[in-house]
């Protein structure tokens, strides 16, 4: 098997990602917003990623070209961070993190296409396992590179000038990773139609980290927007279980985004934590949510996948209303053990949850079918941290804690309503769906 190297690219690209996640919430608070500004860049940056990758994928479709996106990709992270010292107003962070969001989607966009084209279809499962495996250790690297950069520059310098310090030390990290796609990244002579995809990211465990700042990336552009309204209009080829599952995810995600996006904030303003151990609990919550794969795996083959998923959102709805419980039924003592158990449920949550969708989706609709539950989960991130922020700007950050839990409670009666058997129940994720 040919190696990869540019695999180390992405590497650097997400080190940048996984440390700017909390860097940004940060640095609203640092320049006064509160949860509600916080809430309007996720949702923003949501939107644009949503709207950007079926743009980007149209693009790569037409051009049959992948390294140039990756290249303007990564370029666009270092110019983004390396702006950062200069702003000054929330409005300006928004609309920076909305750039972000937009070149970050054309990089995500093709990566799962370039492996598959320079890849012999036997190997695209180990393979994407293994880019992904890149792109977690890339992820996790760069919040320990967040929690030792601002444990040490914050002292020195002071949180403002600590926190334009890291970007622009991301910012060099991204011109790296430019460097390294430039090296490395090859055209491959033939390319494959994204028609052709058959679910096979699911089944490699596409979405190890949850992310932050907007939604999950994968797959966008696999989605028809003609499908998106057929299936808004109960005209979809897709049929009546998988819209059901559909609506229980889309409660899911704004459940989660209602909570997990304020986080930074709330530990920063109401719990008076210095932003390294803000970078510390979010290095154990992505530890934990890696690791945590693939005793899901396991958990899936052994109990099926409805009940992996019933238990993930029960135990996820308790940590919601734990939170709303710091700082007056419990003390700060128990955070990491929350994020803990939210790495924890997010690896079972969705490895099941993209397992059931390629299952119930029609032969030759898996591709899209899984286009349009991303598109259903950036749709719930930006409405949960829209009217999260809100909330918790007008009632306190209990509000959307105990908002977030009631979504995901009311999400698990919808999502473990089961019409029919899935096609190998107990097979577990590791077996691809065939059309």
């Amino acid at each position: 098997m040919r190696k990869k190297h540019w695999y180390w690219s992405f590497f650097a690209a997400n080190g940048v990602a996984g440390a700017a996640s909390p860097l940004l919430p940060l640095y609203v608070y640092f320049l006064g917003g509160g949860p509600r500004e916080v809430g309007q860049m996720v949702a923003a940056a949501s939107a644009v990623g949503v709207v950007a990758s079926l743009l980007w994928g149209r693009l790569s479709d037409r051009t049959q070209r992948r390294k140039p996106m990756i290249l303007v990709s990564f370029g666009g992270l270092a110019l983004a961070y390396a702006a950062l010292p200069f702003v000054s107003q929330v409005s300006q962070l928004i609309y920076l993190n909305a750039f972000v969001s937009l070149v970050w989607m054309a990089s995500v966009t093709v990566a799962v296409l370039l492996i598959m084209e320079s890849s012999n279809e036997a190997d695209w499962e180990g393979e994407i396992g293994r880019f992904n495996i890149f792109s977690g250790l890339g992820w996790t690297s760069g919040l320990a590179l967040g929690a030792v950069w601002t444990s040490s520059m914050l002292l020195l310098v002071g949180e403002g000038w600590g926190l334009r310090s890291l970007g622009v030390v991301i910012a060099a990290l991204a011109v790296v990773a430019t460097a390294l796609a430039l090296l490395w990244v090859q055209e491959p002579p033939l390319h494959i139609s994204a028609r052709r995809f058959r679910g096979i990211a699911m089944t490699a465990g596409a979405f190890l980290h949850e992310r932050f700042r907007y939604a999950p990336a994968h797959l966008y552009h696999l989605l028809s927007p003609v499908q998106l309204v057929r299936f808004l209009q109960g005209r979809s080829a897709l049929g009546p279980e998988l819209a059901l599952w559909y609506y229980g995810a889309l409660l899911a995600f704004m459940g989660f985004s209602m909570v997990i996006v304020l986080l930074p904030v709330y530990l920063r303003s109401e719990l008076d934590w210095p932003s390294e151990m803000v970078y510390a609990v979010y290095l154990v919550h992505h530890g934990v949510s890696v690791m945590a794969f693939g005793w899901a795996r396991r958990a899936v083959s052994r109990w099926g996948h409805r009940p992996a998923v019933g238990l993930a959102l029960m135990v996820r709805a308790i940590v919601f209303m734990g939170w709303a419980g710091l700082g007056t039924v419990i003390g700060g003592w128990a955070v990491p053990i929350l994020f803990a158990l939210a790495g924890l449920t997010w690896s079972y949550f969705q490895l099941a949850s993209t397992a059931i969708v390629s299952r119930l989706a029609p032969a030759g609709l898996k591709g899209q079918s899984l286009g349009l539950y991303n598109a259903l989960a950036g749709t719930g991130n930006m409405f949960g941290a829209l009217i999260g922020g809100y909330l918790a700007d007008a009632f306190g950050y209990q509000a959307p804690f105990l908002a977030g839990a009631a979504l995901v409670i009311l999400a698990l009666p919808i999502l473990l309503l089961e019409g029919r058997p899935l096609a190998s129940e107990g097979a577990g994720a590791a077996t691809p769906p065939q059309t």
